[in-house]
């Protein structure tokens, strides 16, 4: 779609003016206020933002490195919890990392060159798979791995943290259950292999997963998914939508914590131009060159999906003309051409970046817009109805509540994706989690490798708490007895966000001392 000319005049003046306004427009000091976006880490050279917590030599002592790339991001579902993975200046070695956190602080918990949780003597991080780590209910968590220096056949690790310690619960060449092979091979005798993809952990510890490298099995019967150890879905076997899965692409495949629901996305043994399937509860919701229902939107392609708890999915994809969409649960929510919001003169172009949802029926749509400004033409937009974040916004770099750190959404050529593909996650509370590119007002990137100045960023949507817990119409020693109960000073879970009394999706101490100030005593 052809870039139009008209411009919203909303958001922050930062995200309404060029490079060079910018540079004599924040020479002073304006005032961050509640609700804006929070940096938990950067990129940019020097600023404490970049600094790597937990970070280890190769002799496993704590070393001084920054952040070089920061690549993929998981979220618990609650959103108390994250991890995100990325990459250091400490050299070939030591560079690949993941560390976990809570609000606005985390560390590493695994790292390149280090010993593998669980692992055997020798055995340390080769590097981590490229699907996100997966939370369940209990923030319980997943992770696949690759290891070096043990033993090759072995390689491929799924380490699982139950709370309190890891526990190896895969490996490559352990034996994979109920698989048929395609005769007069021998079924029986297959191995799990090296490519173990999108795997997650329910509730009840039941784990579930993709292979696309299974040992001992003719091509035409591979991948397959699991859970546990057994066969769940397998291509070439398994019937789907009157027809049999031909393939089950790698990290697609997911299940709701309760195990209720499971999404996974492939292609089946139809015609090749209709044959790119999305498969929700054994149901074909999406073939590729025909109608999404209920739309007169062809689906071409479907590029990124997400289940949550409830089993709501959330989809982004293209048509044949490259035009994007987004659905819910089958239910189109924005499209290339629609207005970004009710209210707005933007319109949506043909590049969606990131789409993500909550079991409360509450998105999110990173995208780029017709303003005709390349320095502000991408946005975040909530619910259709708000947009919340939009490239050329001012950003709190140190948290010092004033926006005087020359740092602002996007990238030095205004023309690159200000936001990451995927990496977006939005809690039922309203805590949205997402990574953006990060640049000055010269227009340079406040990094210096590969995409630019990336950053880990957090705004809370919500608004701020007023403190009535009980919901009698005041705030008295009743509500402060709830809000204790909540207090901790790195999260806030659902059902506390009353007592965020500042917006900033924490309760902590600045909300304790501005409980204080609005106390009115018992009545």
């Amino acid at each position: 779609m052809a870039r139009g000319q008209s411009m919203k005049t909303q958001g922050t003046v930062g995200g309404l003016v060029g490079f060079s306004g910018m540079a004599s427009l924040w020479v002073i000091a304006v005032a961050a206020s509640a609700g804006e976006v929070e940096v938990i880490f950067s990129e940019a050279p020097g600023h404490p933002t970049a600094v790597v917590p937990g970070a280890l030599d190769l002799s496993g002592n704590p070393v001084f490195t920054e952040f070089k790339a920061l690549e993929d991001l998981g979220v618990s579902p609650d959103g108390t919890q994250w991890i995100i993975k990325g990459r250091n200046w400490l050299g070939a070695d030591l560079e690949i990392m993941m560390l976990r956190g809570s609000g606005d602080v985390g560390a590493v918990f695994a790292q390149e060159g280090q010993p593998v949780h669980d692992g055997a003597a020798g055995e340390v991080y080769d590097f981590f798979s490229t699907s996100p780590p997966w939370f369940n209910e209990l923030n319980q968590f997943v992770y696949v791995a690759r290891a070096r220096g043990g033993i090759s056949s072995v390689a491929q690790k799924g380490i699982f943290f139950d709370g309190t310690t890891f526990n190896m619960v895969r490996q490559q060449s352990d034996p994979a259950l109920g698989l048929i092979d395609l005769p007069p091979n021998p079924s029986g005798d297959e191995l799990f292999g090296n490519s173990l993809g999108s795997m997650h952990v329910l509730n009840n510890g039941t784990f579930g997963y993709q292979d696309s490298t299974l040992q001992n099995l003719h091509s035409t019967r591979r991948p397959a998914i699991f859970y546990n150890d057994t066969s769940f879905r397998q291509s070439g076997v398994s019937p789907i939508g009157g027809n049999v899965w031909d393939f089950l692409d790698a990290n697609t495949f997911w299940t709701t914590p309760d195990g209720a629901h499971w999404i996974a996305q492939g292609d089946d043994e139809g015609d090749t131009s209709q044959d790119v399937i999305l498969v929700v509860d054994d149901q074909v919701v999406l073939r590729e060159n025909t109608l999404i229902p209920n739309t007169t939107i062809t689906m071409a392609a479907v590029f990124h999906t997400k289940l949550v708890g409830d089993g709501t999915w959330y989809c982004r994809g293209d048509d044949p003309s490259d035009n994007d969409w987004a659905l819910r649960s089958g239910e189109l929510v924005a499209a290339s051409g629609d207005l970004i919001i009710t209210d707005s003169t933007e319109h949506w172009t043909d590049t969606f970046y990131a789409f993500a949802g909550n079991t409360l029926g509450d998105w999110v749509l990173a995208g780029t817009t017709d303003n005709g400004n390349t320095q502000t033409d991408s946005v975040i937009v909530l619910n259709g109805e708000q947009v919340v974040v939009r490239e050329g916004d001012p950003v709190d770099l140190d948290g010092n509540g004033l926006f005087d750190d020359d740092a602002f959404i996007g990238r030095g050529t205004s023309t690159l994706s200000a936001f990451h593909p995927n990496d977006i996650y939005l809690s039922d509370d309203l805590a949205l989690y997402f990574f953006a590119s990060l640049r000055n007002a010269a227009g340079e990137d406040l990094g210096t490798f590969g995409t630019g100045g990336d950053a880990f960023l957090r705004k809370c949507l919500a608004p701020a708490g007023d403190g009535d817990y009980d919901g009698d119409g005041d705030v008295d020693l009743a509500d402060f007895a709830e809000f204790q109960a909540c207090f901790n000073p790195a999260v806030v879970g659902p059902g506390c966000q009353a007592g965020n009394l500042d917006g900033d999706c924490d309760v902590d101490l600045d909300d304790y001392t501005q409980f204080a100030t609005v106390l009115s005593g018992p009545t």
